[in-house]
């Protein structure tokens, strides 16, 4: 049903409301920007790639750590290093332009398919989600994704209704351009074509179907070029499949159980918390029951459910353009071959907030205008978690991220420097040797150090593996002092299988080594966070 014409006054209360939320959004990316806290662990392995390799480099996979990430975001982040040098927030600019651009384009796009009320919840969630703000300052792809599944929604807004030949053919363009930036446009683009062409054999519009060919084809020829040139060198190895596999990654196709049936439900329940933001996790109460029923998603699946409906009575076509990629990203994953997993399904986030502001707006419709109050409560309870989880973070940045990925190995490995002296070693654990390799180069580390190899694959117990630790271990005990640091999360490393070796697991190898450095030295200092520790033993047999 389409929105009554607002009063001019209105429309302007209205426009004001909507650029206060992108400012805002736009102040909070850019908080975290320049509050430039440390790589995490996963952008410390996709950017040493980026700082060692060259365009070319970058174009022939593997790359380093087995990462992977879109040929047009790789050359994108490498020529601003070249222009501001390798530091976080060069390899972080991009994904922040993406991020701001993200918000000025969703707006168009959110008044195309809701009112001004459902436009600016949609714009809010958007703006507000701790999850989408965290990736916009993220040195990893995901922001590019989201930006590019809202380019896909204005690009169908724009030419989707203009069957001429140029028109036609800058929709293929800009398609085409978007596979090279993003993998998970295809599903975006490819639900776009499907829903397009559905339209056109109901109506029976031979020509005009015939004619959008044109884009499709020329996506689907881009999609294929950078598939067999250098996507498929990305295919992935057996021991990602089944790290993915242990997380519950992949949808089974066909439920054969109890278990599987809970796959779907959990899914559901696990996108409004990622990447949408929106579950309470308030800790107001000591109450267990009360806290279980804060985390209900309840009002997210009725919003949802009402979205749902309301597109299917309302325009069709509208709903397929935002179902059917999620339906061929589930096809993906229950054939292995599209995880759906936290951070890969960040493309999804425009597609399910459209979703659910149409549920609110369409269940703030139903509120008599006398009870006009009771609209805004109802905004305010789906905002509630994203507007509180947004200021807490602003006021102490250390929650920025969440526990997992808010990384202290910079400041870890700069305690390290700044309290160094003549005759200490350093020995970096493997586990955070790639964060150590990156800071090294960008920051002029220049301490003493044993970089710790992984031999826990290569050995099949612990005293073997003891043994190939022998010479490190003679080497630090040349040394007046050493310093031991290690991540204290990352116990699978690039390759590995979780849990393999059981004995590596079971006997806490890691943490062995803290026993034999404590039984030859005195521990005299740390520097301790959530991921990771820093160890000072005065070693007291050195010579």
């Amino acid at each position: 049903m389409p929105a009554t014409p607002a009063a001019p006054q209105q429309k302007s209360s209205t426009n004001i409301m909507l650029w206060c939320v992108i400012v805002i959004g736009v102040a909070l990316r850019l908080f975290h920007f320049f509050y430039n806290r440390s790589l995490w662990m996963d952008e410390a392995f996709l950017s040493i790639s980026l700082i060692k390799m060259n365009f070319l480099e970058l174009a022939s996979p593997p790359l380093e750590y087995e990462q992977k990430a879109p040929l047009g975001y790789l050359w994108a982040v490498k020529l601003l290093l070249l222009q501001f040098g390798n530091g976080e927030m060069a390899l972080r600019l991009f994904s922040l332009l993406s991020g701001i651009a993200s918000l000025f384009l969703f707006l168009p796009v959110a008044r195309k398919y809701l009112n001004n009320l459902g436009a600016a919840v949609a714009l809010a969630i958007l703006a507000l989600a701790p999850p989408l703000v965290f990736h916009a300052v993220e040195a990893k792809q995901y922001s590019t994704e989201l930006f590019a599944t809202i380019l896909a929604l204005y690009l169908y807004m724009r030419y989707s209704n203009r069957p001429e030949l140029q028109p036609l053919l800058r929709f293929g363009l800009w398609g085409s351009l978007l596979l090279w930036f993003s993998y998970s446009s295809i599903f975006v683009l490819a639900g776009i074509a499907g829903s397009m062409c559905l339209k056109f054999l109901q109506q029976k519009a031979w020509k005009t179907m015939l004619l959008h060919f044109i884009p499709f084809s020329m996506w689907l020829a881009s999609f294929a070029i950078n598939y067999f040139l250098f996507t498929y060198k990305h295919t992935e190895s057996d021991w990602l499949i089944r790290w993915f596999e242990v997380r519950s990654g992949f949808m089974p196709l066909l439920p054969t159980s109890l278990s599987d049936l809970k796959w779907y439900l959990q899914a559901a329940y696990k996108l409004l918390d990622y990447p949408l933001g929106l579950l309470w996790n308030f800790n107001l109460t000591t109450s267990s029951l009360l806290l279980v029923l804060l985390k209900m998603p309840l009002l997210f699946f009725l919003a949802m459910a009402a979205g749902f409906l309301s597109f299917y009575k309302s325009n069709k076509q509208h709903l397929m353009i935002l179902v059917l990629p999620l339906l061929l990203t589930l096809l993906a994953s229950s054939l292995k071959l599209y995880p759906f997993y936290e951070r890969l399904t960040v493309f999804l986030a425009p597609l399910l907030i459209l979703l659910l502001a149409r549920g609110v707006q369409t269940g703030s419709s139903l509120i008599p205008s006398g009870y006009r109050k009771w609209r805004y409560s109802l905004i305010a309870l789906v905002l509630a978690w994203p507007v509180q989880s947004s200021v807490s973070q602003v006021l102490n940045p250390a929650l920025f991220g969440g526990e997992k990925k808010h990384s202290f190995e910079r400041e870890a490995l700069m305690y390290i420097n700044d309290h160094f002296q003549e005759g200490d070693v350093a020995y970096i654990y493997w586990n955070i040797g790639h964060t150590y390799r990156y800071y090294r180069d960008v920051k002029g580390l220049d301490y003493k150090v044993i970089e710790g190899k992984d031999l826990h694959l290569a050995s099949d117990n612990i005293d073997e593996y003891f043994s190939k630790l022998t010479p490190d271990l003679h080497t630090i005990g040349e040394h007046k002092r050493v310093w031991l640091i290690k991540h204290r999360r990352n116990k699978v490393n690039i390759g590995a299988y979780d849990g393999q070796p059981e004995w590596y697991h079971k006997e806490e190898a890691g943490a062995s080594i803290q026993k034999v450095l404590s039984a030859i030295g005195n521990k005299i200092d740390a520097f301790e966070r959530p991921d990771v520790r820093v160890t000072l033993y005065e070693l007291s047999n050195a010579e």
